[in-house]
């Protein structure tokens, strides 16, 4: 950075304040579009994203040796704990999500309860209201089940990314564009983070999204139609026309 003319010490200085608007353009990364049988989306929001990271301790004994009534099995904890979040969002239905993607048992041995079993809990909903029940919800679950299995419990949130609506004049103008177009579309919320989602804290944001074949990313087996690609593009361009002139 010194080399090209600029001062690292004055990074938080680096902030543009001449951006009317961000629209950003991106596959949607899950198989609803192809659902519909639509190529575009325009985007109302952005989910809200928190990722927890728990720990359940209780004592490790001898997996055989040890009666199950007097266990302090956080591993035990752990399949309850997944279960009950898991089952909750199936319950509230869309577009509440629920992953537990990681776990890390200690120690990790076939005949051997676990001293302790540390795993990630991310949680997401689009509608703010609806993302911090979800969260207290969470959070009720993990205090009650500690507590009847007689184990220590420890939560440090990793990630809260709140939720960020499109602004309402942006979505508009994404309309008539595909409107002029001809391109049909359908209205949904985004599950995913995205850039936008950072630079709503400096101007308003909307998005466009672009059917995915299988809903797969961040896989070599991504795919989008050429199609559906064009649409995407033509759309984008026709509301950035309409915002400019």
């Amino acid at each position: 950075m010194k080399a090209a003319g600029f001062d690292p010490g004055c990074i938080s200085e680096a902030e543009r304040k001449d951006i009317a608007a961000f629209i950003e353009l991106h596959i949607e990364q899950g198989p609803i579009l192809e659902d519909a049988e639509l190529p575009i989306a325009v985007v109302s929001g952005i989910t809200h994203i928190r990722q927890t990271k728990v720990t359940l301790t209780g004592d490790s004994n001898h997996a055989g040796a040890f009666p199950m009534d007097i266990r302090r099995d956080p591993m035990a904890g752990f399949a309850e704990v997944v279960t009950t979040v898991i089952n909750h969002a199936q319950k509230l239905g869309r577009p509440a999500v629920t992953t537990v993607g990681k776990c890390i048992s200690d120690p990790n041995g076939a005949a051997i309860i676990p001293r302790s079993v540390t795993f990630t809990i991310d949680a997401r909903h689009p509608d703010p209201a609806s993302a911090t029940l979800l969260y207290k919800t969470h959070e009720k679950m993990l205090v009650e089940i500690a507590a009847r299995r007689n184990l220590i419990l420890e939560t440090q949130v990793q990630i809260d990314l709140p939720a960020c609506l499109s602004d309402p004049s942006l979505v508009d103008a994404i309309d008539l564009s595909a409107r002029a177009a001809g391109v049909k579309t359908m209205k949904m919320a985004s599950g995913a983070g995205h850039d936008a989602q950072q630079m709503a804290t400096i101007c308003p944001i909307a998005m466009i999204f672009v059917r995915s074949e299988g809903g797969r990313s961040h896989t070599p087996e991504e795919f989008s139609a050429i199609e559906d690609i064009v649409a995407g593009v033509t759309v984008l361009a026709g509301t950035l026309y309409n915002l400019a002139y």
